[in-house]
């Protein structure tokens, strides 16, 4: 058995059945019997349908969801004249069926309950009042006014979305355009950074693939130069240079003292050298 525990449930059921974007009918939520001070009684709903061919006629709803709050309604049934008056047809909408007792429900009255969880279904229909009182000036207005308060709720969420939807449209092409200019800036600053790379060192960076240049080789060698490790080359050669130019400098006096004490260091006697 299914049942709707909230009258929202209820009116949403009944938005699928009977509300079509006024095609066929006219459906409106908490109507009136009057304007003002007038205003002393409420349909939960009505239904107004609008094509002659199908009979122009106005339903009204009275919505149930506790056995409490419907024991209450049968001890006044005489509430819902006001508006049932002008109504051709008159439901009870009960969100359980059990909400209803056999015998209860009025004659004149018609039954629905749950049929799944998003929809109902009419366990009794509701005879037709043949002389519905004729619509005067004070139903009309109370109707119109309700009419309007619906109107303008959708209007404004429908406006509200129109807004949205243009200022996010708008938003959106100012970060696209603003996008667009940081990176056209970004890429005009790094073809003036590759520019000045080439011009300094001579090798064409978008170029190396057609030369043929290893271009991880370049990114090292450029490595070694930004992170010291070609200044601790360099001062390690020169290093050892000085350690060679010393050992030169002591062979060549070794040389010499060896000349001043008149023995032949010519090619022809280093063989007969001890050693």
């Amino acid at each position: 058995m299914v049942v709707m525990e909230k009258t929202s449930q209820v009116i949403d059921a009944l938005h699928k059945k009977y509300d079509d974007n006024a095609f066929s009918y006219a459906f409106l939520e908490q109507v009136a019997n009057g304007t003002g001070l007038r205003a002393n009684r409420h349909a939960d709903a009505i239904a107004v349908q609008l094509w002659e061919s199908r009979g122009l006629n106005i339903t009204g709803f009275e919505i149930k969801v506790s056995r409490q709050d419907w024991v209450k309604e049968l001890k006044h049934p005489e509430k819902a004249e006001p508006i049932a008056q002008y109504c051709h047809y008159w439901y009870l909408v009960c969100g359980d069926e059990n909400i209803v007792q056999f015998g209860e429900l009025p004659a004149n009255w018609g039954l629905m309950v749950p049929h799944t969880k998003g929809t109902l279904k009419i366990v009794k229909e509701a005879p037709l009042n043949k002389n519905p009182k004729p619509v005067d000036m004070i139903f009309l207005c109370a109707v119109l006014r309700q009419t309007q308060n619906q109107l303008t709720d959708t209007a404004k969420l429908q406006a509200k979305y129109h807004q949205g939807y243009t200022d996010g449209k708008e938003d959106g092409k100012k970060d696209a355009e603003s996008n667009v200019k940081y990176w056209r800036e970004s890429r005009d600053e790094l073809q003036k950074t590759v520019k000045e790379f080439e011009d300094i060192s001579g090798i064409g960076i978008t170029q190396w693939r057609w030369n043929y240049i290893d271009s991880k080789k370049i990114a090292q060698a450029v490595k070694i130069v930004l992170d010291g490790t070609y200044l601790n080359n360099l001062r390690e050669l020169k290093r050892m240079q000085r350690i060679s130019e010393e050992v030169c400098k002591n062979v060549s006096e070794a040389i010499l003292k060896l000349e001043e004490k008149g023995l032949d260091t010519k090619e022809e006697h280093v063989g007969s050298l001890p050693g």
